[in-house]
C-alpha cells in the first residue's frame, strides 16, 4: 500500500470514528488555492478543522509531530478561508489532530491541538 492509498484508508477510518462519537461531518479533503484540510466537522456549536496522521511505526515520531508550524499557518488560512466562504461567522472553532496507528489498528484523538 502506497503513501497516498494509507492516507486515504486512515480519512475513512477517521470519519467513521467521528461519526461513532456524534459528530457532523461537513467536508472531507476540503482544498482551495490557499491550503488543505483533511476533515471538517460540526459538533454541536463548534466547528472542528481537522488533520489526518497516520504510521505504521513510531520510527519517524509520533504522527502528531508531522503536525509543523508550516502546516498549522496552512490549516488556519484553509479554515479562515472556508470560514468566510461558508459565512460561519457566529461559530466557535477548533483545531484537532487525530492520530491512526495503523498497525496496532488505533485511533487518537486531539482536541485543541492548536490555537490561532
Amino acid at each position: 500500500m502506497n503513501k497516498r492509498e494509507i492516507g486515504t484508508q486512515s480519512e475513512k477510518l477517521v470519519v467513521d470514528f467521528l461519526v461513532e462519537k456524534g459528530y457532523e461531518i461537513l467536508e472531507i479533503n476540503f482544498r482551495n488555492r490557499i491550503a488543505e484540510i483533511d476533515i471538517i466537522v460540526k459538533s454541536m456549536d463548534i466547528i472542528c478543522f481537522i488533520e489526518v496522521k497516520s504510521r505504521k511505526s513510531l520510527k519517524y515520531g509520533l504522527p502528531r509531530e508531522a503536525v509543523n508550524k508550516k502546516k498549522m499557518n496552512q490549516m488556519i488560512k484553509g479554515a479562515m478561508s472556508y470560514i468566510n466562504y461558508k459565512n460561519l461567522k457566529n461559530m466557535k472553532y477548533r483545531f484537532d489532530v487525530v492520530e491512526v496507528y495503523i498497525n496496532e489498528s488505533r485511533i487518537n484523538h486531539i482536541e485543541n491541538a492548536f490555537w490561532l
